[in-house]
């Protein structure tokens, strides 16, 4: 029984120095099909992100979100970037940056079991690249090299369906 009660207050202990990623990969996707306003109220429910700043580039209002959970500012979402078509689709693009190095290779298992499919591994000066692919996205992951920061990009892609 003593062992137990011994047990008990590590196991407390452990479990309050555990931190997990705020957002997942399958929510990142969705981003891609909601509005700023959308993406803002979503992120706002739940709790783990605040707006940081709003600018406009080139026409497009981007919005930065940054993470204010156990690991504050270590997590950014950035929204609003599109793509418009001849046909007034809006194909919206949406990037997530860490600093925390595990959360980037857990976005990497997260994207292969998405299923989208691995197109190409390899690495520049700076960066290990991963780029994925299916008939809706393209996603680009970028791991820093030095294993400081990460970037996950999912852009939204033109689907030719047959009609």
């Amino acid at each position: 029984m003593n062992k137990y009660l011994l047990f008990l207050p590590l196991l407390l202990l452990c479990s309050l120095t555990m931190y997990g990623q705020s957002v997942k990969f399958n929510d990142l996707v969705y981003f891609t099909s909601l509005s700023n306003r959308e993406v803002y109220d979503n992120l706002k429910q739940g709790n783990m992100f605040r707006q940081d700043y709003m600018e406009t580039v080139n026409g497009q209002e981007l919005e930065y979100f940054k993470n204010i959970g156990a690991k504050p500012n270590t997590e950014k979402i950035t929204v609003g970037a599109y793509t418009k078509l001849y046909d007034g689709t809006v194909l919206r693009t949406v990037n997530y940056n860490s600093t925390d190095v595990q959360n980037i290779i857990n976005m990497i298992s997260q994207a292969k079991r998405y299923g989208l499919d691995l197109k190409f591994r390899g690495a520049d000066d700076a960066n290990n690249i991963y780029l994925f692919d299916n008939n809706f996205y393209h996603v680009s992951i970028y791991l820093r090299r030095d294993q400081t920061a990460g970037l996950v990009e999912i852009k939204q892609k033109e689907y030719l369906g047959l009609e």
